[in-house]
């Protein structure tokens, strides 16, 4: 039972690390972005929040 722990333990460690290293390069592929998407894109994600604060009043 121990051996499964550490294996299932180990299993999980390379599989954050390989998602870790994946997002690293694609965010070094597409690391320049438009400045007003991202702004649009932040905007729109503080109107939905409010939006749902407002709608489970």
């Amino acid at each position: 039972m121990p051996t499964l722990a550490i294996a299932v333990t180990a299993y999980l460690a390379l599989a954050m690390l390989l998602v870790i290293v994946v997002d690293n390069l694609v965010g070094l592929l597409f690391r320049n972005k438009p400045l007003l998407i991202v702004a649009r894109r932040s905007a729109f994600g503080r109107i939905v929040a409010v939006s749902r604060r407002y709608n489970r009043k």
